[in-house]
C-alpha cells in the first residue's frame, strides 16, 4: 500500500505529457488573408493580436502572422518599433486556451530580437510550469524560463531563410492566457514573423510547484494515518 501511495504522488507531481490530437496553424489559417481580422477563435484557443494595449488586426499576409500597422516596415511580423519594452507602439500576440488546450510549437522565419537588457529577446508570459522548452534555428540562444515566462533571444543570424521553432509540453499552458512580446534595445524593428503554431487539445495541466508540493504533502499525511 506504501508503495503504492509514494507512487501516487510521484505522478501527481510530474509533468504529465501530451496524449491528445496536435491541431497545427498557419499564419494563413489564423489571419484568414484578410487586414480585417481582429481575432482567431475555435473550439480551442482565441488568438488576438495588440498594438500599444489596444486590440489591433491581423496582416493579411498568407506567410507570416503580423499586426496590420501601416505605420511600420514590419507588417509581416509583431515587432517593438522604437526599441523600448512597454512602449505605447509594442505589438503582441495573445494566446487564451481552452482547460485543457495547451501550446506545443511556435515557429518563425526573418527574426530578430536580442540585446543585453533583461527585457529583450522574445519572451511568452503566462506559463503554470516551466514548459521544458527546446529550441532550434539560426541565432536562437538563450532559453530561459523564470516565473511563469519563457525568454530567448534572436540575433541577426536568424534572418536565414530557415524556420525557428520552439517546442514545447502542452500541460505546461492548458487553460492559460500566454503573451508573446517582442524586444531588442539594439536597433529599431524588432521583429518576430510566425509562421505558424501548433497545439494540443487533450492535455493535463502541469501543476504548479506550490500545487505539487500541497499534494506530496497530503499524500505523505494520508500515508503515516494509514500506518
Amino acid at each position: 500500500m506504501r508503495h503504492r501511495i509514494a507512487f501516487a504522488i510521484a505522478t501527481s507531481i510530474a509533468a504529465i505529457s501530451a496524449k491528445g490530437a496536435i491541431v497545427a496553424l498557419t499564419a494563413g489559417d489564423i489571419n484568414g488573408t484578410d487586414t480585417n481580422t481582429t481575432s482567431f477563435s475555435n473550439a480551442d484557443v482565441t488568438i488576438t493580436p495588440y498594438a500599444g494595449g489596444v486590440a489591433a488586426s491581423f496582416n493579411g499576409i498568407t506567410a507570416r502572422l503580423g499586426v496590420d500597422n501601416a505605420g511600420t516596415s514590419n507588417i509581416n511580423a509583431f515587432t517593438d518599433p522604437d526599441q523600448i519594452a512597454g512602449n505605447a507602439n509594442d505589438e503582441t500576440l495573445q494566446l487564451a486556451f481552452q482547460p485543457t488546450v495547451g501550446l506545443t510549437q511556435l515557429s518563425w522565419d526573418y527574426a530578430r530580437a536580442d540585446g543585453p537588457l533583461a527585457t529583450d529577446g522574445i519572451r511568452i508570459s503566462g506559463f503554470l510550469a516551466d514548459p521544458s522548452a527546446n529550441l532550434t534555428g539560426p541565432g536562437a540562444s538563450g532559453l530561459t524560463y523564470n516565473a511563469g515566462t519563457l525568454s530567448f533571444q534572436l540575433s541577426g543570424a536568424a534572418f536565414a531563410d530557415t524556420d525557428g521553432v520552439l517546442t514545447l509540453n502542452g500541460g505546461a499552458s492548458a487553460g492559460q492566457t500566454l503573451t508573446i512580446f517582442v524586444n531588442d534595445s539594439t536597433q529599431a524593428g524588432a521583429q518576430l514573423p510566425i509562421t505558424g503554431l501548433s497545439y494540443d487539445n487533450d492535455v493535463t495541466p502541469i501543476p504548479e510547484p506550490s500545487s505539487a508540493l500541497l499534494g506530496a504533502l497530503a499524500g505523505l499525511g494520508l500515508l503515516r494515518r494509514r500506518r
